[in-house]
């Protein structure tokens, strides 16, 4: 036998006998099976069971060698999906359910895929929307990726929606954020040169006020002082009275009242002889001379000179029976009218002694004493004055008025160094990455959920109302996991229990609400939030990737 190579490739030449052209066809016969059987045989032993896997893994099982993922040991790769568990971890069983550990990957082309445990491969359960994981045929599973992934990509494209927009919020936000954040730092600063002029304003005041006050005090010292003198004196003007009251008075005799009256009469006329002196004859001489009397003045009782004396100084005509010539009988009747004056006021003197006599508390006793208190009242009513003249009231001297000034100034000092304060406290706190929280700071967020009112203050705390009684979940603790998480902690204590504690997770969304909160464990409660904050281009990128993903997979299954 022979080959002959052409164009039409080899071909067989006729052997000399029919024996040679038998044998040979039987030898290619029988090559051309065990080269079918090998040609069937070739693509098993090189194309092992995929199931399960996922396709960015694929490179992981090419070689002829893999190794568990634990590294504890190795296994040929003609052992990958053969029912039976080498590894531990399950890297060896992706698409059968030998390994506990191991995962099945759904490739759900149509919708997005998905990794399930490999436990459930083969159950009679179909969870693979494209039914990937039921291959043993037991159960047969309808593709329903189609309608599923429909559903799913109007969901994603709302969620893209929500996002482009939310981000355009957030942009806006950070930009309002960034703004006010400048304009609040200039503030501050202006506040800070304004704290230190009042400050300079208030310590001048407070030195000018303290010597004000320091001499005030001295005055007030000096008043004092002057009224308790005044009030000593009057006090002991008081027990002087009272003690000049309880006194028995002196036994008083009508012969002594008699006695100090006619003394008082020799006063009266001493002190008239002395005053006039030599004119007092002359007088006395011209009355006689104008009445035409020659009598000597020797003559005359005492009682008639001084009559006498008394018209000398009144213009009054004093005539006496036998000594004023003419008018006689009228001189008679007066001197019988004054004789009459005098027998009464000598009764008068007798009844005045007795009853003096009879009655400790005179009239006359009483009249002194009464013009004294009078004076004594008229002194301290004078001296009253005098202090009241000395006394202005507080509200109209200088002290007031520095007082007032610088209490108006430490008032205007205290709420300015308040609100440095506040906005200090405002600027430091963490606003985010890109300060897309800074409107966080003055808000809270409400949600009623049955008969609790949640309420969530970023910043500051969240709380539990029920009626009139308030449960704190927690004071702020800031920010978790890269800005998706708000953490409230250090609530008020449960029975028997922790403190309460409130994690909030962050949502894209176009307004700030609160659409969820749950209680999973006792005491810790989880709410959902959805702010354009959390808006991020970076995930809005994944998004639109996502959806060019799903439509290049649709496209290849189409």
């Amino acid at each position: 036998m022979a080959w002959n190579s052409s164009s039409s490739g080899r071909r067989l030449l006729d052997c000399e006998d029919r024996k040679c052209v038998g044998a040979s066809w039987a030898l290619v016969s029988a090559i051309f099976t065990v080269g079918s059987l090998l040609a069937l045989a070739s693509p098993i032993a090189a194309t092992p069971d995929l199931k399960g896997i996922d396709p960015k893994d694929l490179q992981y099982y090419e070689s002829s060698i893999i190794w568990c993922r634990d590294k504890s040991k190795s296994f040929p790769r003609e052992r990958l999906n053969d029912n039976f568990c080498d590894c531990r971890d399950g890297t060896d069983e992706p698409g059968t359910s030998a390994c506990p550990e191991s995962k099945f990957y759904c490739s759900n082309i149509g919708h997005r895929p998905e990794t399930l445990f490999s436990s459930r491969v083969n159950d009679g359960i179909c969870d693979c929307c494209d039914g990937s994981d039921e291959y043993d045929g037991k159960i047969k599973c309808s593709n329903t990726c189609w309608e599923a992934g429909k559903k799913s990509r109007e969901k994603l494209e709302k969620k893209l929606a929500t996002f482009k927009e939310g981000l355009k919020l957030r942009t806006k936000d950070v930009d309002y954020a960034r703004h006010k954040r400048k304009e609040q730092q200039e503030e501050l600063s202006t506040l800070k040169k304004d704290e230190k002029n009042l400050k300079d304003v208030v310590k001048k005041l407070k030195v000018h006020l303290d010597a004000i006050e320091k001499a005030e005090k001295e005055e007030e010292l000096k008043r004092a002082k002057a009224e308790q003198e005044r009030q000593a004196k009057q006090n002991a003007s008081i027990g002087n009275t009272n003690a000049s009251v309880t006194e028995t008075p002196t036994e008083v005799r009508p012969e002594d009242f008699e006695v100090e009256i006619s003394d008082v009469q020799n006063s009266e006329d001493s002190q008239v002889e002395e005053k006039e002196a030599g004119s007092h004859e002359e007088g006395l001489e011209t009355v006689v001379q104008s009445e035409g009397e020659s009598e000597n003045l020797e003559s005359l009782s005492k009682e008639e000179l001084g009559k006498l004396v008394a018209s000398r100084w009144t213009g009054e005509k004093v005539e006496h029976e036998g000594r004023f010539g003419e008018n006689s009988d009228n001189s008679h009747h007066v001197m019988e009218e004054t004789d009459e004056a005098v027998d009464d006021s000598s009764n008068n003197l007798h009844e005045t002694g007795e009853e003096f006599e009879n009655n400790e508390n005179a009239d006359w006793v009483n009249e002194d004493r009464e013009n004294e208190d009078n004076e004594e009242e008229e002194e301290e009513e004078e001296e009253e004055d005098n202090y009241e003249k000395t006394y202005v009231p507080s509200e109209h001297t200088e002290v007031e008025r520095i007082r007032r000034e610088f209490s108006e100034a430490n008032s205007k000092l205290t709420s300015l160094q308040r609100k440095i304060s506040d906005l200090e406290l405002k600027l430091k706190q963490d606003f985010g990455k890109d300060g897309e929280f800074f409107s966080f700071y003055d808000q809270c967020f409400e949600m009623k959920l049955n008969k609790y009112l949640y309420k969530i203050c970023p910043y500051k705390q969240a709380s539990q109302n029920e009626n009139h009684a308030t449960s704190r979940l927690g004071t702020w603790d800031g920010f978790k996991d890269d800005y998706k998480v708000m953490v409230f902690s250090n609530g008020d204590k449960c029975w028997n229990g922790p403190d309460r504690s409130l994690k909030v997770r962050l949502r894209c969304g176009l307004k700030n609400e609160v659409l969820s909160v749950e209680e999973p464990s006792r005491c810790e409660y989880v709410a959902e939030l959805t702010t354009p904050a959390s808006c991020l281009e970076s995930k809005l990128l994944a998004l639109q990737q996502q959806q060019r993903n799903a439509e290049s997979q649709l496209h290849e299954e189409l």
